[in-house]
Formats: C-alpha cells, sequence, structure tokens
C-alpha cells in the first residue's frame, strides 16, 4: 500500500467510531465475520481486523448447488486469504431448508407475502451461525448489516444506521436482546459509496458488485417466486377465481402465490376497469379485487411482536409496514405477546406475511409478522 493510500485508509477508518466493544469491563476481540463475498462483509472485516480484533471469517453455505451462486463461496475465501485471517465453510443447507425455505413456501401458499430475509437473520445468520462460531470459540460474530447496537452499561438498544438511506435495522428487528449482545456492526457508521471506496483502494474484486435487490434463493423476474415454489414443493399451484369484494366471480388466476396485496401488473385477467389485489383466500384459492380506495388502512395486527425497547416514549413514535417505505407517525398498543400499530394517516397495501417496525427515533422498538 502507498503512502497516500495509507493516508485515506487512516482517515476513512477514523471516521467510523466502531473501533471496540467494551462490555461490563472487558475487551471482546474474538469474533467471526458472516462473509457472503459482498463488498459489505469484506469491509467489514477488514475494520475489525485493523481495529485490533481477532478476526475470523466464515462462509455459509445456505442453498443447494442448484440454487447457489458458487462464486460467492469463493470470493469469500479470496478476501479472507487477502485480508490473511482464518476462514471457515459452515454447511447450513438444513437449517436453511427448515427454517427458511420450508417458511418462504407455507406462507406464500397459506395466501401471505412473506419476508424470508428477516427471518433468516433470526435463525440462521444470528442463530445457527453463532453456534458455529461458538464452537470456534468466537466470543461475537459480525455482519456487514448497516445498522447499530448502542450498549450504556448493561442495557442495549438497536438504532438505525447513521445513514438512513442505507438502514437496514428493518431487516434485524426479529433478532432477541441475547442476540444484539453477541452482534458487532463495523458498517455502522458508513454509507455505501465509503464502502465501495475502500473496498476499491485495496484491490478487492468485489468492490463494484452490485448490491442484491431481491431475496437469495430466487432467480429471474416476474413469476419466479411462484415457479420457484412449485419447483420446491414438486406440485403445480392450483388454480382459483379472481372475485370482486361481493364475491362474483371476474376470472380465473393460476395460484395464488402468484400475487400480493396491491398488485395490478402482472394480473393477466382484463377487467375493464383498474382493479387491484385486495386480499387473498388460501381455503378456496380466491383472489379478491378491487378498486384502489379499498387498499388503504390505517391499523395494522402484528403477532408475536418483538419489543426490544420498553422505555419508549409513546409520543414519538413512528412506523413502516414494509421495507423501503418512509416512516408515519404512529401509536402503538401492546396486547400479550400481539401489538395493534395504528397510523395517523391510512397506509396502502398493508400486506399480511410482511413485517411491521416501530421506531422511536433511532431506536428500534420492536416488530412483527402483520397479521391482519
Amino acid at each position: 500500500m502507498t503512502r497516500n493510500s495509507a493516508i485515506i485508509w487512516k482517515r476513512f477508518f477514523l471516521c467510523g467510531k466502531m473501533m471496540r466493544t467494551i462490555q461490563n469491563g472487558r475487551v471482546f476481540m474474538r469474533v467471526l465475520v458472516a462473509m457472503s463475498g459482498g463488498v459489505d462483509s469484506t469491509v467489514a472485516a477488514m475494520l475489525l481486523r485493523d481495529a485490533g480484533w481477532e478476526v475470523g471469517g466464515a462462509y455459509m453455505r445456505m442453498l443447494p448447488p442448484e440454487l447457489s451462486a458458487s462464486e460467492d463461496g469463493r470470493e469469500a475465501r479470496r478476501a479472507a486469504e487477502r485480508l490473511e485471517i482464518p476462514f471457515y465453510e459452515f454447511d447450513m443447507v438444513s437449517d436453511f431448508r427448515e427454517q427458511v425455505l420450508d417458511y418462504f413456501c407455507g406462507s406464500y401458499l397459506g395466501g401471505s407475502t412473506p419476508n424470508p430475509c428477516v427471518v433468516c437473520n433470526r435463525m440462521i445468520k444470528f442463530g445457527a451461525f453463532y453456534r458455529e462460531a461458538e464452537k470456534l470459540g468466537y466470543e461475537r460474530i459480525a455482519t456487514g448489516h448497516y445498522a447499530r447496537v448502542l450498549r450504556t452499561g448493561p442495557a442495549l438498544r438497536l438504532l438505525r444506521s447513521a445513514h438512513r438511506e442505507k438502514d437496514q435495522s428493518y431487516f434485524l428487528h426479529g433478532l432477541s436482546l441475547s442476540q444484539l449482545e453477541r452482534a458487532v456492526f463495523p458498517l455502522e457508521y458508513y454509507d455505501k459509496e465509503r464502502v465501495r471506496a475502500a473496498a476499491a483502494l485495496f484491490g478487492f474484486e468485489n468492490a463494484d458488485r452490485k448490491d442484491s435487490q431481491d431475496i437469495c434463493f430466487v432467480k429471474g423476474g416476474p413469476g419466479a417466486y411462484a415457479d420457484f415454489i412449485e419447483a420446491y414443493t414438486g406440485r403445480k399451484l392450483e388454480h382459483g377465481t379472481f372475485t370482486d369484494p361481493q364475491g362474483r366471480v371476474l376470472g380465473t388466476h393460476e395460484g395464488i402465490a402468484r400475487y400480493t396485496i396491491g398488485q395490478r401488473k402482472g394480473v393477466r385477467t382484463a377487467f375493464g376497469r383498474p382493479l387491484y389485489v385486495i386480499a387473498k383466500n388460501a381455503a378456496d384459492h380466491t383472489v379478491v379485487m378491487g378498486e384502489d380506495a379499498l387498499l388503504y388502512s390505517d391499523t395494522v395486527r402484528v403477532k408475536e411482536f418483538n419489543l426490544l425497547y420498553p422505555d419508549y416514549d409513546p409520543d414519538h413514535l413512528t412506523a413502516k409496514h414494509r421495507y423501503g417505505q418512509p416512516d408515519m407517525p404512529a401509536a402503538l398498543s401492546l396486547d400479550g405477546s400481539e401489538a395493534v400499530i395504528t397510523f395517523k394517516k391510512p397506509q396502502r397495501a398493508v400486506t399480511p406475511g410482511q413485517f411491521a417496525v416501530v421506531y422511536d427515533g433511532e431506536t428500534v422498538v420492536g416488530g412483527g409478522e402483520i397479521c391482519e
């Protein structure tokens, strides 16, 4: 590395505030980074190594060969070799099938629209992966997620990334406090542009690799989810009918898994006027079509609400019912393991199976799966 490069890296490194995590008077220095072969996890490992942590890297093989991108594992190994850190490969195929793929297909066949990334984080990346790391003597695990964990004495909070445009705290809301306790997010104060610049500076081949825009195990355009479900389950989707809200039949469709709430594009039947998917019924395989006005609701019921921050300010809450949408002012009412989120303004296309997440400013209050 040239002298100029060293100066640039030092400035980049010092711009971040994640150096060492001190908890209960002890510095935890053994951390295993979940390396996907992408630029985020590569730079996360580099930051930790240069901060003085004892770093290892590991690639999780979660997909069978026919579904996986074989170059991912090779790129992860090459990055670890460039960083001169130990590298491991974990076979997570069985865990991923049971915890994520079965859930994904079951949810679609049951009439919901799932978010497998949320479940994968809770069950695989911060569950099964940590158990493997612990066997190897690692005390912490790290990922390339853009989010923060604030530790104040024995208490901790999950916060948004310092850069809202790349914030991924939504996908982490399902983690338990014990999972967050052993998690490290080195990219908490960085944006994607600086991460790519750091990777390019050190000559990593993945510096310009495109971000994944979809779930990792489904490739292709419209209809790909349904095609995957048919291939995975080994059976064709059951056909059904389009109806209006009064139950009148409008036409036929090729399976409820091909449609989601709010959808108009891709609905091949011509209805003579703009109609949208407003509901699905797995029991009789009907897809209910209606006008756009019927898609709006101000109340969202959530099951298995994961409360991370009970000391929230009820007058300062916002929420979102899908990733990528802006936060909207809301109220939260807890009822045992369930919660009701009431938005100040009606929201379009609230979708069962997706996750609603509540924030108090920068802090994630909690979230759960939308049931109605």
